[in-house]
């Protein structure tokens, strides 16, 4: 990581750390001041998705705090940076430039020998615009910086970068090639390479998945901070949970973020991070077609959120330097 950028990243959060906003905290899980702003997939309306360049555009551009990833398995079993399952904003070699006309589309029905380095490259967002039927890929720029990246190369190149990684459903995939049968062999081969090229840096990891959760705290114990699965969201809203070490990552929409749950999390250890994407049928506010807006983020801002999580963290720092001085 540029030395320029990471100075100026430690006095940002000097000053950040000893202004009077009025909610003058701490995060518990990243130990960062709030608000953390984390880029989502690096940014996905802002440049091309899971990759290099996007993430070098969330860290240096958009001043990200924290960069939120997903993680899939091939179908010989390695661990891609993707949301997917989908590839179809993705060219890859051999493949037909028109996703639609391809016999196989998600990423677990291709080896990583098909989309290593040199083989596949992502689109940048726009073309994520067009309806599936009128996409074409012909003339995605086949740099080095847009190749889809294995977790183990993506920890190695971005060291000591705070992470939030979602594991995604094909985390219950058999391996063949590589003797894993289930959900446990992959979770279990998943938090080796946590453990080996994670570093000393804070990674949260998560999944909507109670069993999936559930089983990386059972293999890893404390060592991670975790998210909380769908069904502990619900029962958070019953009963208090132990939240120490651990977060919850909802939506920006006030009715399942509100003030007063914001309020129980901090009182019971934990941290709220909050998603202004699409969040199952929930709609997001920053879509390609409609920037978040000062009035709506700092409505969220005020109920006391630890973090926003963005497809646009360019435009949402803006955003956020301007409540933090208001």
């Amino acid at each position: 990581m540029d030395a320029s950028f990471v100075i100026g990243k430690k006095e940002r959060n000097k000053t950040m750390s000893n202004d009077n906003h009025p909610f003058p905290r701490t995060d518990p899980i990243f130990k960062l001041p709030t608000p953390v702003l984390f880029a989502h997939r690096g940014g996905v309306w802002e440049a091309p998705e899971s990759t290099v360049k996007g993430f070098k555009h969330a860290l240096e551009n958009a001043e990200a705090d924290v960069l939120e990833l997903d993680v899939q398995l091939t179908k010989d079993g390695e661990f891609v940076v993707w949301h997917g399952p989908d590839l179809d904003n993705v060219k890859i070699l051999g493949q037909k430039d028109r996703p639609v006309q391809r016999k196989r589309r998600n990423i677990f029905q291709f080896e990583w020998a098909e989309l290593a380095p040199g083989k596949a490259w992502v689109a940048d967002p726009k073309i994520k615009l067009l309806p599936k039927k009128d996409m074409d890929l012909t003339n995605v720029t086949m740099s080095e910086d847009r190749n889809l990246l294995r977790l183990s190369d993506f920890l190695k190149k971005f060291q000591d970068v705070p992470l939030n990684i979602e594991m995604k459903e094909s985390f219950e995939l058999k391996t063949n090639e590589c003797n894993r049968n289930d959900l446990h062999d992959n979770i279990r081969a998943f938090s080796d390479i946590l453990a080996i090229h994670g570093g000393n840096r804070t990674i949260v990891v998560v999944s909507g998945n109670h069993d999936f959760i559930d089983e990386f705290r059972k293999i890893n114990g404390s060592a991670f901070p975790t998210g909380l699965s769908v069904k502990e969201q619900l029962l958070l809203r019953i009963i208090d949970l132990d939240m120490r070490n651990r977060a919850l990552e909802t939506t920006h929409v006030n009715l399942l973020s509100t003030k007063r749950l914001i309020n129980k999390v901090h009182r019971l250890g934990g941290a709220t991070f909050v998603f202004l994407t699409a969040f199952g049928f929930l709609r997001a506010i920053d879509k390609a077609s409609n920037h978040p807006t000062r009035r709506q983020l700092f409505e969220i801002l005020n109920r006391g959120v630890d973090g926003i999580m963005t497809d646009r963290p360019r435009r949402v720092r803006e955003i956020m330097s301007e409540w933090r001085i208001k």
